[in-house]
C-alpha cells in the first residue's frame, strides 16, 4: 500500500501529516491541543482536522464551542459520532439524541442530520462510506 499524506494549507501550514497507511498511530490528545491552539479555534465556532482518510473511511476530530452547529448534513455512508469531551445533540428526521463524554451515536447514510454543541465539545466523526455510492 502506498502511504498518503495530507498537504499543508494556509490555515495549517505545518499540517503535512500521514493520513493513510497500512498502520497509523494517532495521538488524539496532541491533535486536540493543536486544534485549540490554532487561530481557527480562536476566531470561529469550531475547528476540525482529518485524522485518517481512505477510499472507504474518514475519521475527523472536531472541537466545537458551545452552541456551534453543523446543520443539514448528509453522507453516503454510515456515521459514528464519539464524544470525547462535552455534550452534543444529534438531530435527524428520525429523532434526536443527546450524547455526553464517553458516549457515541450512529446514523445510517443518506439521512439528513445536524450536530449541535450543548457545551464546548470535542468529538470524533467516523464515516464508513458505501463503496457503490462513491467517495466524499
Amino acid at each position: 500500500m502506498q502511504e498518503k499524506y495530507n498537504d499543508p494549507t494556509s490555515n495549517r501550514p505545518n499540517g503535512g501529516r500521514l493520513i493513510d497507511a497500512s498502520l497509523i498511530g494517532i495521538d488524539i490528545a496532541e491533535y486536540i491541543s493543536q486544534l485549540k491552539d490554532e487561530e481557527a479555534w480562536l476566531k470561529n465556532d469550531r475547528n476540525s482536522i482529518t485524522l485518517f482518510k481512505t477510499d472507504n473511511m474518514r475519521i475527523v476530530l472536531a472541537a466545537f464551542h458551545k452552541n456551534a452547529a453543523m446543520p443539514g448534513n448528509t453522507t453516503n455512508g454510515t456515521i459514528c459520532v464519539q464524544v470525547l469531551d462535552g455534550q452534543l445533540k444529534i438531530s435527524s428526521g428520525l429523532g434526536q439524541i443527546d450524547l455526553m463524554a464517553n458516549q457515541m451515536g450512529t446514523l445510517h447514510g443518506e439521512v439528513p442530520y445536524s450536530i449541535i454543541a450543548i457545551e464546548e465539545s470535542v468529538f470524533l466523526l467516523t464515516i464508513a462510506l458505501i463503496k457503490d455510492k462513491g467517495t466524499l
